[in-house]
């Protein structure tokens, strides 16, 4: 007995890949499935290793993804704000031949005869594992919502493309526990309903989307702990070798920071708000280093487009600020080792969700700028640390600055918060496993 984990598995965003590895690793704990495939990712052979490599190392066993994303692994290095018209053009015309086909693919998935006749044998082969396999598991995330952008209708079958065909098949699929909503544009809640409701499990990771979702479908959508909570931190010899490598020695009270590019989808001048948050971080650094801290600037995701390349925002923020207390960690770490150098950290702010969770969950006290719907607010909010979040539009210089004097302030009393909520991440993991096993 077999399952599948969807989407396909992305290295280069660390917390995209804690996500993979522990719904893989959930769905072993559940003791139901011989194997557990993972998707594979990457549109061409380069893109693949970049994708794919540190899962391949770490053992899991890929299957091959047979939906491109649109841009086809062509990504503009100097597009990490705004994209141009030809190369949206470009995507508008593969995303029109995809849907044709993976239209036709769902119609005639359960005749491999037909598919083999059809589609290439990579295609081939993938389809004949989704027969094989028992469930389809849709890794944790936040993936499932839309702006009103012209692309949402497509945007909305790419993503949910592997959900179709499982059911197609007549699969049990289980949705891990995701944020959702906005849903807006053309066809995105029809699409969202229509799914949804052939699903045998559903979670979302917090509560505001839990109500976003659940108004949608009109029932009760319970909340578990987003998947990246259960993951367990790296060797601590192998984070301690990265941070003497860029000369942090044990004193140092180092205050951990994530950023990235954000094109603020849906507001009309995104070349202004990402300059006044890059400047608003630039201030909150000069105010830590002035106060003493040593700053770490971390690669929580270097990719695979230049939109979900941290590194992009980091040069523009050392732009603004150099100093020789504000230090670069300039590697591609895989997540656990990623999370026990986090652990190392005396504070840490971050932009990338994930990089709130790996300090969170190491008992570090965090302040998360949040993006792209509604997950950092709703995860602060779980752990009672509301005045600890701010979105990306709204960020301004002082705010950072005040957040973080009143964090320390009450530093003592939010490190207890934390270690009080840890008990809760044991009994969601557990309470998921149950429902899992209770399906079978």
């Amino acid at each position: 007995m077999n399952a599948i984990i969807v989407p396909g598995v992305t290295d280069l965003n660390k917390g995209d890949q804690a996500l993979v590895w522990e719904s893989w690793r959930l769905a072993k704990d559940t003791g139901l499935y011989n194997e557990v495939y993972i998707l594979d990712a990457g549109d061409n052979a380069e893109e693949r290793e970049l994708l794919c490599r540190q899962s391949e190392e770490h053992g899991f066993k890929l299957l091959d993804n047979i939906l491109k994303h649109p841009r086809r692994g062509q990504h503009k290095s100097d597009e990490h704000i705004k994209e141009s018209k030809l190369e949206l053009l470009k995507q508008i015309r593969n995303a029109g031949i995809d849907f044709k086909n993976t239209r036709y693919l769902i119609k005639i998935c359960n005749d491999l005869d037909k598919v083999k006749k059809s589609f290439d044998d990579k295609t081939y082969q993938t389809v004949k594992q989704f027969h094989d396999a028992k469930t389809i598991f849709v890794k944790g995330g936040g993936f499932i919502h839309a702006y009103g952008e012209k692309t949402a209708p497509y945007l909305m079958w790419y993503f949910l493309f592997y959900v179709r065909l499982a059911k197609a098949l007549g699969k049990k699929v289980v949705f891990l526990p995701n944020s959702y909503g906005p849903f807006i544009g053309l066809t995105v809640k029809q699409q969202v309903r229509t799914v949804f409701n052939q699903l045998d499990l559903v979670y979302a990771r917090e509560n505001v989307s839990a109500k976003s979702l659940g108004q949608l479908l009109e029932k009760n959508i319970p909340v578990e702990m987003d998947l990246g909570f259960f993951l367990e931190k790296g060797s601590q010899d192998e984070a301690l070798k990265i941070l003497q490598k860029y000369n942090f020695s044990a004193e140092d009270k180092i205050v951990g920071v994530t950023i990235r590019p954000w094109r603020f989808p849906g507001l009309s001048n995104p070349e202004a708000l990402y300059k006044k948050y890059i400047d608003s971080v630039a201030e909150l650094t000069k105010h830590l280093l002035a106060k003493g801290y040593k700053v770490a600037l971390c690669n929580q995701s270097l990719g695979p487009n230049s939109h979900e390349d941290d590194r992009n925002a980091i040069k523009d923020l050392l732009n603004k600020v150099q100093d020789p207390n504000m230090i670069w960690i300039n590697e591609n770490l895989s997540c656990d080792v990623l999370k026990a150098v986090y652990s190392n950290f005396y504070f840490f702010v971050g932009t990338r969700f994930h990089s709130i969770i790996f300090s969170l969950t190491s008992l570090v006290p965090s302040i998360a700028i949040g993006y792209g719907g509604n997950k950092a607010l709703g995860i602060m909010g779980d752990f009672n640390l509301d005045d600890y979040v701010v979105q990306i539009q709204d960020v301004q210089p002082d705010l950072l600055v005040k957040m973080f004097d009143k964090a320390i302030s009450e530093y003592d009393e939010i490190k207890l918060k934390l270690e009080q909520s840890m008990s809760l991440v044991t009994d969601s993991r557990n309470r998921l496993i149950k429902d899992i096993q209770s399906l079978y």
